[in-house]
């Protein structure tokens, strides 16, 4: 074959496959001069991590270590629920065979009347209600609440009596929105207390201090404090106003682990 011939008659063609080939090969030392080292590198990272993923990833040691953390964690749960959880006094809940209703208004007229021969006797003014409900709930759960909450108003107005204060203005009692819709919950349920006070101002900061000391042998219970807000007294002689809002907890299922069977 005449090779000068043919490029003569194919000149065209094979330069432009010269220039396609010097192209690709220019391109292809660029891509890789960008590329192929990142390439390579995830290349070797995958399989460093395929070849760790074929090994076990925890010994015996790490899953005792791990049951032992489980177990502070849920005792420490349990500590906090303890501290933050409402316990009724047996005076005042629910008792089996007793209709609620009749229990509900049986251990608040008691209240009453005991809190108003006390308010009377300490010189405290005192709302006659205690905050509770013109009209007694019907479902079990809402007047054991409603209890709840007068057990701790009755610890409130001993201690308020106790400390010297003058005047309760204002009691309130308010359910869980949650528990009136009957929805469950997964952290706190709370039964919020608001209370305005009036009087001099060290017999209610004397009533404050009450509130948060459990007192010798358990005598009384810490009461949640979710709110306090005090207005001090313009002129020397007028007395200071205190707003509290307690609250009667009980917590959900945080901080509870799901059971779980044990292997043999």
């Amino acid at each position: 074959m005449d090779l000068n011939n043919y490029w003569q008659e194919n000149k065209r063609f094979l330069t432009a496959v010269g220039v396609g080939a010097a192209t690709f090969l220019v391109a292809w030392y660029a891509i890789d001069a960008s590329y192929g080292a990142e390439l390579r590198t995830t290349r070797a990272n995958k399989t460093r991590r395929e070849s760790e993923l074929r090994q076990p990833m925890f010994a015996a040691a790490d899953l005792e270590r791990a049951r032992a953390q489980q177990e502070a964690l849920s005792g420490a749960c349990q500590t906090l629920r303890g501290a933050i959880e409402f316990a009724a006094r047996p005076e005042f809940r629910l008792e089996k065979g007793q209709p609620a209703t009749s229990r509900y208004f049986s251990v608040l007229e008691r209240t009453r009347d005991e809190l108003k021969r006390l308010a009377s006797r300490s010189g405290l003014a005192l709302p006659l209600d205690l905050g509770m409900p013109a009209i007694a709930p019907t479902k079990d759960v809402e007047l054991q609440r409603y209890l709840e909450a007068l057990d701790a108003i009755d610890q409130l107005v001993r201690s308020a009596a106790r400390c010297g204060a003058s005047r309760i203005e204002q009691l309130r009692v308010k359910l869980d929105p949650r528990l009136l819709g009957g929805r469950p919950f997964n952290d706190i349920e709370k039964t919020l207390i608001e209370v305005r006070l009036s009087g001099p101002a060290l017999p209610l900061a004397r009533l404050l201090a009450a509130l948060q000391d459990s007192g010798p042998q358990g005598a009384a219970r810490t009461l949640l404090v979710e709110r306090c807000d005090i207005e001090s007294a313009r002129q020397k002689n007028e007395h200071v106003k205190l707003e509290l809002v307690l609250a009667v907890a009980h917590v959900g299922a945080v901080g509870l682990l799901p059971e779980t069977e044990t292997a043999p």
